[in-house]
């Protein structure tokens, strides 16, 4: 009996500090989307505000380092949620305006059961949804991609 072999999912994630955009690509089937909000706080100001910082004596008081502190944890969050998303992912595609996609980067990188699934890193501009899912399929139709592919095989084939 001949076993059946799935085709490889394949996904393309645009993010930035807000909002990612998960592009999960399955055959031959129309990509299926699901947005995923960071809730990373950013500078919050109420109007009328003063200094960020407050004077206790002699003493300067900020309150910066809990903040960083704070938008770092929910940052972790944040890819965690992503990374429970992608967890049978078979390809990864990295895309986006902001750093954050370096940060994921190293989340995965870090995580012993994506290790070695993150195909490419890139640059991106904001763009719209169309032109999300238009990237990542032709990023996965690329020479890059099938050179990526090619590499792999050679490499599973030696160990």
């Amino acid at each position: 009996m001949k076993k059946i072999k799935a085709p490889p999912k394949k996904t393309g994630i645009w993010l930035d500090q807000q909002k990612a955009y998960i592009i999960s690509i399955i055959g031959d089937t129309y990509p299926v989307i699901e947005k995923i909000r960071s809730g990373v706080e950013s500078r919050i100001r109420i109007p009328g505000e003063s200094k960020v910082f407050s004077r206790f004596g002699h003493t300067i008081i900020d309150d910066q380092e809990k903040k960083q502190k704070r938008q770092k944890l929910q940052r972790h969050r944040y890819f965690n949620k992503i990374m429970e998303l992608i967890q049978d992912a078979d390809y990864i595609y990295l895309f986006g305006p902001s750093d954050a996609r370096y940060e994921l980067e190293n989340e995965i990188s870090n995580n012993y059961l994506q290790k070695g699934k993150l195909v490419a890193v890139k640059r991106a501009d904001r763009m719209t949804l169309e032109q999300m899912v238009h990237i990542t399929l032709n990023f996965f139709d690329s020479d890059e991609f099938r050179l990526f592919k090619k590499n792999l095989k050679i490499l599973k084939k030696t160990h």
